[in-house]
C-alpha cells in the first residue's frame, strides 16, 4: 500500500445530510424536546413555557429516528418612529442532537425558520449570540447573518 492509499483510508468520508422534515412542534413533542437540552431533568418547565407562550414558535427537525433538533422563535412587533411597526423574529435557541451535528440539521432548521418568518411578513430575523460562542457565531455568519450592535443591555 502506498502512502497516498494509507492517507486516503485514514480520512473519514464527510457526513451525509440526513433526510429530514421540519414541522411545528406541539405538546406531544415535549419529552423529545427535553432530551435535546443540556439538563433534560429540569427542562420540562422551560419546554412547556415555550409551547404555551404566545409569540413563541417551535420548529422541529424530524427523521425516521425521531426529533433531531429544535429552533425556538420569538416574534415581536417593533415600533418604528415615523413609520408603521414591523415584525421581527428572533432565533432564541437552536439545538441539534450532539451526535448529529455536522449533518446540516441546524442549517435546515435555520432555513425553515427564515422561510417561516418571511411567510409571516417579518422584516428581519435576528439571533443573539454571545462573543464566547464562536461556533454559533460562525454558523449564523456562514448562513448570511451580519453583526449588528443596536441592542443595549442592563443587568437586572
Amino acid at each position: 500500500m502506498s502512502i497516498i492509499e494509507a492517507e486516503a483510508e485514514a480520512i473519514e468520508p464527510p457526513l451525509q445530510p440526513l433526510p429530514i422534515r421540519v414541522r411545528l412542534a406541539g405538546p406531544r413533542d415535549c419529552e423529545a424536546l427535553c432530551e435535546l437540552l443540556d439538563n433534560p431533568a429540569d427542562a420540562r418547565e422551560l419546554v412547556l413555557g415555550w409551547l404555551e407562550s404566545p409569540g413563541t414558535t417551535l420548529l422541529v427537525a424530524q427523521s425516521e429516528v425521531g426529533i433531531l433538533g429544535v429552533a425556538v422563535l420569538l416574534t415581536r412587533i417593533v415600533p418604528v418612529p415615523g413609520a408603521t411597526a414591523h415584525k421581527v423574529v428572533e432565533v432564541d435557541n437552536l439545538v441539534v442532537r450532539a451526535d448529529l451535528r455536522g449533518r446540516r440539521v441546524g442549517r435546515r432548521l435555520l432555513a425553515a425558520a427564515v422561510e417561516w418568518s418571511r411567510q409571516r411578513r417579518a422584516v428581519q430575523v435576528e439571533a443573539v449570540v454571545g462573543d464566547v460562542n464562536r461556533d454559533a457565531r460562525r454558523f449564523y455568519e456562514n448562513f448570511g447573518f451580519l453583526a449588528a450592535s443596536d441592542r443595549l443591555v442592563l443587568a437586572a
